[in-house]
């Protein structure tokens, strides 16, 4: 897998095999599907039978899964069987899925994973969804979630803040709230594939090198989306218009050409040159937010395997 770093972006230019099945594949099937699929009340309600399906798979091994509850805000708790006892990092994951599906069950793959090589429990909030909320009141649920568990946790505990596509959004929207409120900072950040700015304009990429499953199309209907509700959302609606230092040690990987990497890469570029801790990893043919298929594909693994070095870079006592 041979990369190139520049500066803070690492690009991997050599697909594994396995990489380039399920970029062509996706893009022979679900990029058509999701150009027709309408975000309707009742296409969305069709979409929550993918976390169902996921949800029915058995739990991964070496790990406890429990229904919690952060206050009040319903969650999965994924903790090593080790019990992580003598752990001071905890995570807490924000699902993708536009804000509109997805769920803990379709990323419970990814969550055992991290909480079995990070030795940390790992939080998955079952966030409500658009449009039985807007936005904002999806947003305040979060970070409520958040504060929750902040408050649970000794002083001296690390957060990791972690998420994949719209759930990006909302891991960089808590280190934004929780600067602007001076509340307990999340002590570092994780975004795969993370959608960084609601309202950026976005076109397909080139042939070669575009989004392997979600045409501009599709993104721009979601957008239309996202701006319905009775109040606008609080503080920025693009995190590019966020003030660098509210952001901890922050890691990003990216599939190339994908419909966010313009702004994920402008936001690397903004904390770098404001002296932040910040880390991109950017993969040639590969999907959205395919870390989130641990252990399917070579590249979903080193992207675990990315996420922990860095958190231990970061957070030396973690593992």
């Amino acid at each position: 897998m041979s990369a190139h770093t520049s500066d803070v972006v690492t690009t991997y230019r050599s697909p594994s095999p396995t990489s380039r099945v399920l970029y062509w594949g996706s893009r022979a099937t679900l990029r058509h599907v999701y150009r027709a699929w309408p975000l309707t009340e009742s296409g969305i309600r069709g979409l929550a039978a993918v976390e169902r399906g996921f949800a029915r798979l058995p739990h991964a091994p070496g790990v406890v899964v429990e229904a919690s509850s952060l206050g009040g805000v319903p969650a999965v708790t994924t903790t090593p069987r080790s019990g992580a006892d003598g752990s001071d990092v905890t995570v807490l994951y924000l699902h993708g899925g536009a804000f509109v599906f997805c769920g803990p069950g379709t990323h419970a793959r990814l969550c055992s994973s991290l909480a079995v090589h990070l030795d940390a429990p790992v939080h998955a909030v079952r966030y409500r969804k658009l449009p039985e909320v807007d936005l904002a009141a999806l947003i305040d649920e979060v970070y409520s979630a958040y504060r929750s568990l902040a408050g649970q946790l000794p002083a001296g505990h690390r957060i990791v803040v972690a998420g994949d596509s719209a759930g990006g959004f909302l891991a960089a929207k808590i280190c934004e709230l929780a600067a602007l409120d001076d509340v307990r900072a999340p002590a570092a950040m994780v975004g795969y594939s993370p959608l960084f700015d609601l309202d950026r304009e976005v076109r397909d990429g080139s042939w070669f090198t575009r989004d392997a499953y979600q045409p501009a199309a599709t993104l721009q209907r979601a957008q239309a989306l996202w701006s319905r509700g009775p109040a606008g959302i609080r503080g920025e609606r693009s995190m590019l218009e966020v003030d660098p230092e509210a952001f901890p040690p922050t890691l990003i990987t990216l599939a190339a050409g994908e419909l966010v990497e313009d702004s994920a890469i402008a936001l690397t570029e903004r904390l770098h040159a404001a002296g932040r801790t910040v880390e991109t990893h950017r993969w040639y043919t590969a999907v959205h937010a395919f870390p989130v298929l641990d252990g399917l594909a070579p590249e979903s693994r080193r992207a675990r395997e990315l996420t922990v070095e860095f958190l231990r870079r970061t957070l030396p006592r973690v593992g």
